[in-house]
């Protein structure tokens, strides 16, 4: 009866989140604060949102309260006070012209759209342009969204596919060299033909040659995929 309870009891205790687990294991063990920062900042990273996306849900608070009623500027500076953090420095100058009243197709702004990355200007040109749009503000604040977030659909496919590559590039450089290794320790006709004269020992550096070649190749190809 006593052992039933017991089962019980631990059946209907809650699992707590593995993250939770890690954090707690590392401070019973006494790590340093450096070690925890690190534990901390990996998981940060590995669960921080991408700027497109943050672009993405901006325009899409500038178009709620667009449909509330309001103008493109009050919702600019509206969805502003609500947005993340990370578009206060791209946003900069056009929020300062929304609260002047100057027009958001000033040169300023458009030049400083220029020198923003390409999803940045993006974003910025986008409210610029339901600005000046009227009655087709909303349309154009939802295409704008639509793009965004189409971007970053393409870029994460991308990168999956590049992260493909590279797997698959290490994985026939590697095997070669671990199929040669165990050939030339087993056989000892296949160790004299690699290392018993001239044109072997040539065809082995030749062999490695290309091998760092083709993997140096492949990551240039799948870093510009970036």
């Amino acid at each position: 009866m006593l052992a039933s309870r017991r089962l019980t009891n631990t059946h209907l205790r809650p699992v707590p989140p593995r993250f939770a687990v890690r954090v707690l294991a590392l401070r019973r063990l006494g790590g340093t604060d450096s070690s925890r920062r690190l534990e901390l900042g990996r998981f940060t990273q590995r669960h921080k949102t991408e700027p497109v996306a943050h672009g993405a849900a901006f325009l899409d608070l500038v178009d709620r309260h667009v449909r509330l009623g309001s103008s493109v500027r009050g919702a600019i500076q509206s969805a502003a006070s609500e947005c993340d953090a990370s578009l206060d420095e791209p946003l900069r100058v056009l929020l300062l012209h929304c609260r002047t009243g100057a027009p958001l197709d000033d040169g300023e702004v458009l030049d400083d759209a220029a020198r923003r990355p390409t999803d940045d200007a993006f974003l910025i040109r986008s409210l610029v342009a339901a600005g000046a749009g009227g009655q087709a503000a909303s349309f154009c604040l939802q295409r704008a969204a639509w793009a965004l977030r189409e971007r970053h659909a393409i870029r994460s496919e991308r990168r999956a596919h590049a992260a493909q590559a590279v797997f698959a590039a290490r994985v026939l450089s590697w095997l070669p060299v671990v199929f040669g290794i165990v050939m030339a320790t087993t056989n000892a006709s296949v160790r004299s033909a690699y290392f018993g004269g001239p044109i072997g020992v040539v065809c082995v550096l030749g062999g490695v040659g290309l091998n760092v070649l083709g993997r140096r190749w492949m990551r240039r190809i799948t870093c510009s995929f970036g």
